[in-house]
């Protein structure tokens, strides 16, 4: 009777720790999106991936797994839209920057989310500019793979998130020979070693170029990325009228790309030649991560914990006896 006793206590003490392992493990499925607006902004987040869009604006921080913070956090902010001009379609210097101009992340947005059962949309609209333009970045995330329309590229289902930039009615100057889109890439935590390099043909193709984000707390493995097509399509209304080259200049102002202990920022343009007057431009990037250049998936942690705990307690009692 006192054995059976101590069996039942036993057993009691063991599915005490393993309730919280079993519902650990019934709600770690590595799958699903969740979509929260707060004061600081809007947070999508996944099992393997948080993206922070900050204060509504094209302002872009994501980092690995689905923790409120991270030791590291990539960072793209799209920052100013300039109209450029020259003897050529290529953003050749910064002196090319010329026309009207607007301030991106000082700017009013309006913004709209949409949640669906195998996606969330969010997108920040700017209207109401000098010109009569409006600009879009359309914000998606998906819980299962997507191939873009009329590409072999694919969308990775929870670790990668695909927006389009969408220019509406942009009038251009009687000089501008295009148009620059100034960007910010960088790792802002800056409490680990982060690289961040541009891409070679090999590693891309002719299709994207992506910008890198490699890690020496992970082997110098490349972590995290912002990609973006080589192409853009060019819309009269609803009427596909001309697909254009995107071109992406640097201008690098001192020690860029590395930290901790320098800015550890890249300063990028995407630029696109003048398409005309009164139509509609629509460009796809998209940032995410590598997750198996992480050693642990995160939603996995309260499951090993859980385990290595209750495996202690049944080592305990059978001393015990």
């Amino acid at each position: 009777m006192i054995g059976n006793k101590k069996s039942m206590l036993s057993l009691s003490f063991i599915l005490l720790f393993l309730i919280p392992v079993i519902i650990s493990f019934a709600s770690a499925k590595p799958d699903g999106i969740t979509c929260e607006e707060g004061q600081g902004g809007i947070i999508i987040q996944t099992n393997y991936m948080t993206l922070k869009i900050v204060e509504s604006k094209p302002h872009f921080i994501w980092w690995n797994g689905n923790q409120s913070i991270a030791d590291e956090m990539y960072n793209v902010q799209f920052t100013k839209i300039q109209e450029f001009s020259g003897d050529d379609n290529i953003l050749d210097d910064k002196m090319e920057l010329t026309g009207i101009s607007y301030n991106l992340l000082t700017s009013d947005w309006v913004t709209e989310i949409d949640e669906g059962e195998n996606y969330v949309t969010v997108t920040l609209t700017l209207s109401g500019l000098a010109n009569g333009a409006e600009i879009q970045f359309v914000i998606n995330m998906y819980s299962e793979d997507k191939i873009i329309p009329g590409t072999d590229q694919i969308v990775e289902a929870l670790t990668e998130v695909k927006f389009d930039i969408i220019i509406n009615d942009w009038k251009f100057g009687p000089t501008a020979t295009g148009l620059a889109l100034q960007t910010f890439i960088l790792e802002s935590q800056q409490r680990n070693r982060v690289r961040i390099r541009n891409s070679t043909v090999s590693e891309n193709g002719n299709a994207t170029r992506t910008m890198f984000f490699e890690s020496e707390e992970y082997g110098s493995e490349k972590v995290a990325y912002y990609e973006w097509a080589n192409i853009a399509d060019i819309y009269d209304g609803a009427v596909k009228v001309d697909t254009i080259e995107v071109g992406s200049a640097f201008f690098f102002d001192g020690s860029e790309g590395m930290g901790p202990g320098v800015p550890g920022m890249t300063t990028m343009y995407l630029t696109y030649p003048n398409y005309g007057d009164d139509l509609s431009l629509v460009h796809d990037p998209s940032v995410g991560i590598y997750p198996e250049s992480f050693s642990v998936a995160l939603y996995t942690l309260p499951i090993i914990g859980g385990l290595l705990l209750t495996t202690g307690i049944v080592m305990i009692i059978r001393k015990r006896k």
